[in-house]
């Protein structure tokens, strides 16, 4: 495929203070996409007019009927050889296009690449995801997935997906986190290029990761709902590896992947329940996390803080493990009450 076509699809609900800052930033696109659709699902708030106030901008109003059904309804709405769904809050750096069709191959499912993660005033936070290991590119992806049924990807601005692939999967029918899916079945349908630079920006902000609140285990069951929609993943790609005649790991996919060791460890020391929790101890979670730890490629400091991480989990006390936990997933927060870094300006990293 010569030169693709980009097409970039805002979903949009309630982000009157974000969406014009994710419009600017395709806005500053050295290669400019073939257009730009923003779905407001319903928005109540300023949305509409901060979007209808930038031209050339695709508009598309529909009733409120979530997440889903608004990538879906951008999905159905675009034409580009290659579709990136740019969540309202985040931002894509000026180098972000011009790097996609760069680096794009033809017969690839989809392009991922680095993000920063930002705060909800837009000041990094020091940490950049996927913080992908030295030489991680398609080869390794196809390699882990063959081994694990599972590889390293970042969250929805951090992808660009073919339009081949997609009308293999869409419209998806999934009850939230829609790109999980793709990225999920995604190397049964063809290559996952890396492009190990920072090319867009994730904002991580109080409407989309607060931990905060006192009700009975609020972070217990933020994680076993984290759990029970990624089982649901791998059952979807059990079956779409059945259709394609592909071969998948034997056993629980959920032990295959870090994460989500990780969620099931904190969920039994604060508690907490999932399906099938009874297969799992505190032991055996932990033996798990150490074996992928030292199975998976990570960088070293990477395998080294996780590994802390989870025997201190491990070992801890409830009321102990509580607190680490609430830390940990309070740290942005936390740093911004003690140093607040400068603005990171937008331009290419």
């Amino acid at each position: 495929m010569m030169n693709p076509t980009v097409s970039v699809v805002i979903p949009c609900y309630n982000y009157e203070r974000y969406v014009g800052l994710a419009l600017e930033s395709v806005q500053r696109q050295r290669v400019a996409p073939l257009e730009v659709i923003v779905v407001d699902d319903g928005s109540t708030d300023g949305s509409a007019r901060v979007i209808q106030s930038f031209p050339g901008v695709r508009y598309v109003r529909q009733d409120n009927a979530g997440h889903v059904a608004a990538f879906n309804r951008g999905y159905a709405e675009s034409r580009g050889d290659i579709v990136l769904f740019l969540d309202a809050d985040d931002l894509l750096e000026p180098d972000a296009i011009a790097d996609i069709v760069g680096h794009w191959q033809p017969g690839a499912a989809k392009l991922q690449y680095e993000l920063k993660v930002i705060d909800g005033e837009g000041d990094w936070t020091g940490r950049v995801f996927c913080n992908y290991p030295e030489g991680y590119g398609a080869d390794t992806v196809r390699d882990e997935f063959q081994r694990h049924a599972t590889y390293v990807w970042p969250v929805c601005t951090g992808n660009a997906y073919a339009r081949a692939f997609l009308e293999a999967m869409m419209p998806l029918s999934v009850p939230a986190a829609p790109d999980g899916l793709l990225n999920t079945v995604a190397p049964l349908y063809g290559p996952v290029i890396v492009v190990p630079r920072v090319l867009g920006r994730y904002r991580l902000h109080g409407q989309n990761q607060s931990m905060h609140g006192t009700g009975a285990n609020r972070m217990d069951v933020r994680f076993a709902k984290q759990i029970a929609l990624r089982r649901g993943e791998f059952e979807a790609l059990r079956e779409h590896a059945r259709r394609a005649g592909a071969t998948l790991p034997a056993g629980n996919l959920l032990d295959r992947e870090l994460v989500f060791l990780n969620y099931r460890l904190m969920v039994k020391k604060l508690g907490g329940r999932y399906a099938d929790d009874h297969q799992d101890t505190v032991a055996s979670l932990w033996r798990k996390s150490v074996a992928l730890l030292f199975g998976r490629p990570f960088r070293f400091t990477v395998r080294v803080a996780r590994l802390v991480w989870a025997t201190a989990l491990a070992i801890s006390p409830k009321a102990v493990a509580r607190a680490l936990i609430t830390l940990r997933f309070n740290r942005a927060e936390l740093f911004k009450r003690t140093r607040r870094p400068a603005p990171a300006p937008l331009t290419p990293a």
